[in-house]
C-alpha cells in the first residue's frame, strides 16, 4: 500500500480557507483507503486537532494565532515533512502563497488548481505583483509530476514548467446526492463558496445585485461560505444599499447546502479567475440554472449553453442583464436544470477522478524507484 503524504494549506473546516481543494482532496483519498495510506497535511487554525475522518488521516501543522501566521507556519512545517517524512509519495496542492519548497531527490509531485501569477498585478499592483509572478514561476519550475485539474489551466502551466515535466490532468467530481436533490424554486439568487472578494468577484455580484433590485426590490441573495473577506463583503453591501437583500449564512452544514441548491432560483459564480469551477459542477449536477463568468476554466466546466449562460468576468452589467433573463423566463430555467444535470452527470464523477490521482501517484512512484534503480552494463 502506498504511504501518500498529501500537502494542502486548504482544509474543510478552517475558517479562512475551505474551499473546492479540501473537498477534492478528502473526496478522492476516502475512495483509495484500500489501496493507498494517506495523510493530509493541512494548515493550522483555531480549535483544530489531528484526527482522522473516513479512513483519512488529517494532521495540521503550523500556528493557528491567525490567518497569515497560520499560512507561513504551514509553509515551513510543511517543507520540512516533505523533505525529512517517509513517505512513498508526496504531493503538493500548488499555492504560491503557500509556497511549499518541493525536496530535491524525493518523489514529490504538484496538483495545480490554477496560477496566480497571470492577475497577481491586477491584484497586487505592479511591483508586488511581479514579484508574485516571479516566484511563482521559480517554484513550478522544481516539479517533476504536475497533475492540473483542467485543460485550460495545463495549456497556461506548461511554458513556466521544465521541459521534461509530465504533465496529466485529474479533474474534480461532485458528490452523488446532488443529482437526487428535488428543486423548488423559492424565488432567491445563490453564492455558494469562499469568500475572496477579488478571485471569486463577489464585488461584481454585488454591483450586479444593486442594478437587479431596481426593478426587482425584494430580489434576495443568500451568500453561503466564508474566508477572509467576510466583513468586506458585509460593508460593500451596506454601501451599496442593498444589505436588505443580502443574506449571510456563514459556513453550512451538508444538508443545508442540498436544502439551498434546491430552493435556488438561480447560482451565481462571479469569478474573475477560476483553474476549474467545482461551484459549478455542483450547481449543475443539482439542477441549478447557472450564471458564471467567462474566467479561466468555466467554459470547459460548463460547456455552455447546455450548463449555463456564460458573461465576461468584472461586468456587472452583463451578469444583471443574465440573471434578469432567466428571473423572467422559467421556460429556459427548467430547460437549462435539465441539460446541466445531464452534462454534469455525464463529466464529473468522483470515483472517476479517484482513480485518475491512484494514477498520477502510482506514476511518481514508478518514476522514482526507475530512476534508483542501478544501470545494469
Amino acid at each position: 500500500m502506498l504511504r501518500v503524504l498529501h500537502c494542502l494549506y486548504d482544509d474543510r473546516e478552517n475558517p479562512w480557507v475551505g474551499g473546492g481543494g479540501a473537498v477534492r482532496a478528502f473526496e478522492i483519498y476516502r475512495r483509495l483507503t484500500d489501496r493507498v495510506d494517506a495523510t493530509l497535511v493541512t494548515g493550522n487554525y483555531p480549535g483544530a486537532r489531528d484526527e482522522t475522518i473516513d479512513g483519512v488521516r488529517y494532521v495540521r501543522v503550523g500556528s493557528p494565532r491567525s490567518y497569515i501566521v497560520s499560512r507561513w507556519t504551514f509553509t515551513r512545517a510543511a517543507s520540512r515533512l516533505l523533505a525529512e517524512g517517509a513517505y512513498d509519495v508526496g504531493v503538493v496542492d500548488f499555492s504560491v502563497y503557500a509556497p511549499v519548497r518541493l525536496p530535491a531527490g524525493r518523489p514529490v509531485g504538484l496538483t495545480v488548481h490554477h496560477l496566480t501569477g497571470p492577475t497577481a498585478r491586477q491584484r497586487w499592483g505592479p511591483l508586488l505583483g511581479a514579484a508574485i509572478a516571479y516566484a511563482e514561476r521559480c517554484l513550478l519550475r522544481r516539479a517533476r509530476w504536475v497533475s492540473v485539474v483542467s485543460d485550460w489551466t495545463g495549456s497556461r502551466l506548461r511554458p513556466l514548467l521544465r521541459p521534461d515535466a509530465w504533465v496529466t490532468r485529474v479533474g474534480n467530481g461532485v458528490p452523488d446526492e446532488l443529482f437526487r436533490i428535488q428543486r423548488r424554486d423559492e424565488g432567491y439568487l445563490l453564492y455558494f463558496g469562499r469568500l475572496d472578494l477579488f478571485q471569486k468577484g463577489i464585488d461584481t455580484l454585488l454591483h450586479a445585485l444593486a442594478l437587479l433590485v431596481r426593478q426587482r426590490p425584494g430580489l434576495e441573495l443568500r451568500i453561503a461560505g466564508r474566508g477572509k473577506d467576510t466583513a468586506r463583503v458585509r460593508a460593500l453591501a451596506e454601501e451599496l444599499g442593498i444589505a436588505r437583500n443580502v443574506r449571510m449564512l456563514g459556513s453550512v452544514s451538508d444538508a443545508e447546502r442540498l436544502a439551498l441548491l434546491a430552493g435556488a432560483t438561480l447560482a451565481v459564480m462571479p469569478s474573475r479567475f477560476e483553474g476549474f469551477g467545482l461551484v459549478a459542477a455542483e450547481a449543475m449536477a443539482a439542477g441549478v440554472p447557472l450564471v458564471a463568468t467567462t474566467a479561466g476554466a468555466l467554459p470547459e466546466v460548463v460547456g455552455p449553453p447546455e450548463g449555463g449562460i456564460l458573461v465576461p468576468p468584472d461586468d456587472p452589467n452583463a451578469l444583471a442583464a443574465a440573471v434578469a433573463q432567466l428571473l423572467d423566463s422559467p421556460e429556459q430555467r427548467a430547460a437549462l436544470s435539465q441539460s446541466a444535470r445531464r452534462r454534469a452527470s455525464a463529466h464529473f464523477s468522483w470515483d472517476v477522478v479517484a482513480q485518475q490521482h491512484l494514477e498520477f501517484i502510482r506514476r511518481i512512484a514508478a518514476d522514482f524507484a526507475a530512476s534508483r534503480s542501478p544501470v545494469r552494463p
